[in-house]
């Protein structure tokens, strides 16, 4: 087995990801497949900063049979750590070295106050980010890391490794080190992923708002700063951020609306006034003129100027139709935005627009 370290310097490391004082651990690993029961484990990198300095390390197999050293000496240096960092670990990394660990007889002496997956702490924020995917990769080149010189993939060193167990060759070496140590290297500066959950579930004040023909936009202000400028038109509603400030817009929806009644059963239908009235005022309107109402049409029309809600806030609200779950209420005057309780309503808007990626904000 083939033992490195070196020396590193991140650049952009968040203290922020965990509480202060906990010894960090970073890993990630590699291995020629995906099968935990016929591929093995040939690499496997970790860094941790200590005494004043980031340190890489790497276990290599120089040898198929050396698997078992490598996943002991990475289970040994692990036990003077508290916390786990990585990229897809959860589902990838963790279990593969469990399975070959389980399967080699090593025991499992792995275990971490907290295990931060870094791929699925950006995967709500993939949308209000613009990421066609979450991979290492494609979320270096979004925060401008630009310190990777590997080139290949894991798929693409498979071959690269089997030639090295009969070659011995030493560029195919370098270019197996290389990938491993700049996944474990650039993660370090991709712990800034953490800023945007802080951003976004934590507290924000109000800074201000501005009112145009087109409609309203907040400003509001966190005490954790994005390390870019993020910005998502979710139709509804627009929100962009960047440093310490988020910016919420909401499109005015001019036109008519309609305000619906639960109870539609107590409700008559006027087919002449498309609109619904109660069955204790419909008694006194001639049969012709009047049918049971439905869910559909049991409503009020109403034509005026609106902005959306995600919830009912203000009432009366008022809907395109019964089935839609963003409501909106009427607006006259600026005055009326008075009436929002204003961090509850950034609240459920960030829910409904990070809700597509299974996140939902805490209030």
């Amino acid at each position: 087995m083939l033992t490195i370290k070196e020396p590193f310097s991140p650049g952009h490391f968040y203290e922020g990801i965990c509480p202060p004082g906990r010894r960090i651990l970073l890993f990630d690993i590699e291995t020629t497949g995906f099968s935990r029961e016929s591929n093995m484990i040939y690499l496997i990198g970790a860094a941790s900063f200590r005494d004043g300095q980031w340190e890489l390390v790497q276990w290599f197999a120089q040898r198929e049979m050396e698997e078992a050293d490598v996943i002991r000496a990475f289970l040994e240096y692990a036990l003077d750590y508290d916390t786990l960092i990585h990229f897809n670990g959860q589902r990838f990394d963790l279990p593969f070295t469990k399975a070959r660990a389980d399967l080699l007889n090593i025991p499992w002496t792995l275990s971490f106050e907290e295990s931060i997956d870094l791929m699925q702490m950006i995967k709500p924020y993939k949308d209000l980010c613009g990421l066609n995917n979450i991979k290492q990769k494609t979320i270096e080149q979004m925060l401008g890391i630009d310190t990777r010189t590997d080139t290949m993939t894991g798929g693409d060193l498979i071959p690269v490794y089997y030639h090295y167990l009969t070659s011995r060759d030493s560029f195919g070496l370098h270019l197996l080190l290389l990938h491993n140590a700049d996944d474990v290297k650039d993660m370090a500066d991709l712990t800034q992923i953490a800023r945007w959950k802080d951003f976004f579930e934590g507290s924000f004040r109000p800074a201000g708002r501005t009112v145009t023909p087109q409609g309203v936009a907040w400003q509001f202000e966190s005490s954790t700063k994005l390390p870019i400028l993020i910005s998502k038109d979710f139709g509804t509603w627009q929100i962009s951020a960047g440093g310490n400030l988020l910016t919420l817009g909401c499109s005015f929806y001019k036109g008519e609306l309609r305000h619906y009644y639960p109870d539609y059963k107590n409700y008559y239908y006027l087919p002449a006034e498309h609109m619904a009235i109660h069955k204790s005022v419909g008694e006194f309107v001639d049969k012709s003129q009047r049918t049971r109402a439905t869910r559909e049409n049991c409503c009020t029309p109403m034509t005026g100027t609106f902005l959306p809600q995600p919830e009912v806030m203000i009432t009366p609200q008022y809907a395109e139709t019964c089935r839609c779950t963003t409501t909106y209420f009427e607006y006259k005057s600026e005055s009326d935005l008075d009436r929002l309780d204003l961090s509850r309503y950034l609240a459920l808007v960030l829910d409904t627009c990070l809700r597509g990626s299974g996140k939902k904000r805490k209030s």
